[in-house]
């Protein structure tokens, strides 16, 4: 016996089927603009955080520098006979052995320490600063047009104003951002000198060169880049796959409708 077989008509107009299949609700798609919300949204997000992780990290790190600044000048401030610092008032001293004596304990400082690149010492006359001992070699090896070395009781024009907040309010300064004189552009340390009697005879000064400085915040710099490069790839994944689905699912549903519609006209449902 042959099996009877209903067509897609007969089915559709089956009085059969349960009118209330037959409502639907009209959905609007806007597959491109939904796409360019959400990644435009989502690369907003990724940017913003790496922007807070990248300030922070590279305070953290500016924080690192200007304490070690500090604690290396520290450290050397050890070094210098404070109640000897005074004796200094002319440069025709450098050749004495007591100067030889200051500046080679100095010297050895610097040497062991290559990311140094100057360390003297300081003193304040009728508001002028001159500089005192700096082990740094005669000579003009940077090609700045300078004497690498300054002497005794040379005027220091260009001083920074940590420099000077550390000879008079007599306390540790380090600079926030590097400064620039006449040998070229320099992040500092600056910490007091006491003699016995606890009387200040200066400050002594450890400087690292500015190319110096930013090389060591330069990892954070390029990190930040690649992330928000990646950011970038990542909203361009997120709007595709957005503007993917939204742009099916609009197909979906007016296929759906379509035979809703189709099954209403073959049912005379209104």
């Amino acid at each position: 016996m042959k099996a009877n077989v209903l067509s897609e008509d007969d089915i559709l107009s089956k009085s059969i089927i349960d009118k209330n299949l037959l409502h639907y609700k009209d959905y609007h798609f806007y597959p491109k603009t939904e796409a360019l919300v959400i990644g435009i949204s989502t690369w907003v997000v990724i940017s913003l955080t790496t922007f807070f992780i990248y300030y922070y990290s590279l305070e953290a790190q500016k924080g690192e520098i200007r304490e070690g600044l500090l604690r290396t000048a520290q450290v050397i401030s050890t070094l210098v006979d404070t109640n000897v610092h005074n004796a200094f008032f002319d440069k025709s001293q450098e050749t004495g052995r007591l100067y030889q004596t200051e500046v080679a304990k100095l010297k050895k400082a610097l040497n062991a320490n290559k990311q140094i690149a100057y360390v003297y010492t300081l003193i304040m006359r009728n508001n002028k600063v001159y500089f005192v001992l700096d082990p740094t070699p005669e000579g003009d090896t940077d090609g700045d047009g300078y004497d690498d070395k300054v002497h005794i009781m040379e005027e220091y024009t260009d001083v920074s104003g940590e420099a000077v907040e550390a000879l008079t309010k007599h306390i540790p300064v380090v600079v926030k951002e590097p400064y620039k004189d006449q040998w070229g552009s320099f992040v500092g340390g600056f910490v007091p000198l006491f003699n016995e009697e606890n009387k200040s005879v200066g400050v002594l000064a450890v400087d690292i060169t500015a190319k110096n400085y930013f090389a060591r915040l330069y990892p954070i710099q390029r990190a930040t880049i690649r992330t928000m490069v990646a950011a970038f790839f990542i909203s361009f994944l997120v709007m595709s796959f957005i503007w993917f689905l939204r742009n099916f699912s609009r197909i979906i549903h007016t296929k759906r409708v379509a035979i809703i519609e189709k099954v209403k006209t073959l049912n005379n449902i209104g």
